[in-house]
């Protein structure tokens, strides 16, 4: 906030800068308006700087001068690592896939039989017998017994031809997943944040949304409204960065900032560690128009817009902008995939471990079950 003196000679001879309570301004429960705005009504100030977000709720009450920029928010959170996928073994085919080719295991054996039923001759009789040649085949390994008759060999032939197309497909897409990891992005936009209801949600205090917010009863807006009040903590401007830094890598909470201050972030972390921790969402949402504020009828005004309009067609803000983030590029890009430089961890594969494990377990199992079938069946027959 500042507190201006001038005459009609010279425009701003001199001012001074008044330190505010930490927040923009936005209308408390009784009314009243906090922060800088409610400085310049109480007559404390002069104008403010901010620059603030243009709301109809904030021009009833002060007057803007031109619009500075144009600004959105995005969803800062923690940059997306690669994670293992125990269960990537699975993910070049689809579970419909997996399904269709249980069910067409099943299928082919039956039909086998019925055809050596029907023919009375072709290979075994036994369903057992069809199922395991079947499952032998899906696992392009060769039959014990060799068809006999055109039908029968007709049926195998197709299954085998779908087995090869099926497997070599899977065996090209599994190698490609295990030396290319994709980097998972889970929140990229508004919707996904509302979608976890787990993640805390950090945002400033007295701005142009939680203005809105405060009426919010419907829609996205709604929505959000109701999750800050379950989940959200409201922060003063001057304290955004050190609640960044503190909380946001760990995972677990989510930050709504316009671009230059997840830029500022950005920036002033990599300078500081030589690390990119956080990720800026590709989905926005909230777009304002910012300007300075002065008190209603202000003759202030008209003096600022005409600095302003200088400032923009020079493009000095903009860089007076870039000129504080000066490592921002570094961290801006975010690969969506990684080339596997490090060997797999049992951490990584323990499902196919754990499958075999599995199996292990149902052979001995079924190995048990035998033995005492075999040991058994002579005391029965004696």
């Amino acid at each position: 906030m500042c507190r201006v003196w001038c005459d009609s000679k010279k425009l701003l001879n001199w001012y001074s800068v008044i330190l505010g309570d930490g927040y923009w301004g936005a209308p408390d429960g009784n009314g009243t308006w906090n922060g800088m705005i409610g400085m310049l009504l109480r007559e404390e100030a002069d104008f403010g700087l901010g620059p603030f977000g243009m709301t109809h709720a904030r021009s009833e009450v002060v007057d803007f001068t031109m619009p500075i920029f144009r600004e959105v928010l995005h969803i800062l959170v923690s940059r997306p690592r690669p994670e293992p996928d125990p269960w990537g073994f699975l993910a070049p085919l689809s579970w419909h896939v997996w399904v269709a080719l249980a069910l067409s295991c099943l299928v082919i054996a039956v039909v086998a039989m019925s055809v050596v039923w029907t023919l009375g001759f072709g290979g075994p009789s036994s369903i057992q017998q069809h199922l395991w040649a079947v499952y032998r085949v899906f696992l392009s390994q060769t039959l014990t017994w060799v068809p006999a008759g055109l039908s029968l060999r007709v049926t195998l032939w197709l299954w085998l031809t779908t087995v090869l197309v099926v497997m070599r497909s899977y065996s090209g897409a599994l190698t490609s997943l295990l030396a290319v990891r994709t980097v998972p992005i889970k929140y990229d936009s508004l919707e996904d944040v509302l979608k976890d209801s787990s993640i805390k949600l950090l945002l400033e205090g007295s701005t142009a949304l939680t203005g809105h917010l405060q009426t919010a009863k419907e829609g996205l807006y709604g929505q959000l409204a109701e999750a800050v009040r379950t989940r959200g903590r409201t922060i003063r401007a001057s304290k955004m960065q050190e609640e960044a830094y503190a909380h946001i890598p760990h995972g677990r909470h989510a930050m709504f900032l316009e671009a230059v201050g997840c830029n500022k972030v950005y920036s002033d972390h990599f300078s500081r560690t030589g690390q990119c921790d956080f990720y800026m969402s590709r989905g926005v949402f909230w777009k304002l128009f910012y300007a300075l504020v002065v008190p209603k009828d202000s003759p202030l005004r008209e003096l600022i817009n005409a600095r302003i309009l200088a400032l923009r067609e020079f493009g000095i803000y903009e860089r007076w902008a870039l000129d504080q983030v000066p490592n921002r590029t570094h961290c801006l890009k975010l690969p969506t995939k990684l080339k596997l430089q490090e060997p797999y961890s049992l951490l990584g594969l323990w499902a196919v471990f754990a499958l075999f494990g599995t199996g292990m377990a149902i052979a001995v199992i079924v190995f048990g079950l035998e033995l005492i079938t075999n040991l058994l069946g002579p005391q029965e027959r004696d």
